[in-house]
């Protein structure tokens, strides 16, 4: 199997990459990083990806790189990224 555990998190025009949601309002970066450590615990199989749209536009794709690069260094296990298209 596969998780889309983080889904339309990033937002290139903010200064960290990341969208502003309710999630991210309450713990910051901390709800995605343990997101992908939950998801790993429950399903330590699974194959966990972040998600999201535009990344063909270079801000899109610069800022997911950025947050990605960061979460990989902390030992976040985030196993691939997905493109949404439509």
């Amino acid at each position: 199997y596969d998780w889309d555990v983080g889904n339309e998190v990033i937002d290139e025009h903010q200064p960290d990459g990341l969208r502003r949601s309710k999630w991210f309002q309450l713990t910051g970066l901390d709800y995605l990083r343990t997101a992908f450590l939950v998801a790993r615990e429950v399903d330590p199989s699974a194959k966990l990806y972040i998600n999201d749209y535009n990344t063909e536009q270079p801000a899109k794709r610069n800022a997911l790189l950025k947050v990605v690069r960061q979460l990989l260094a902390e030992g976040v296990p985030i196993d691939g990224v997905g493109i949404q298209s439509h």
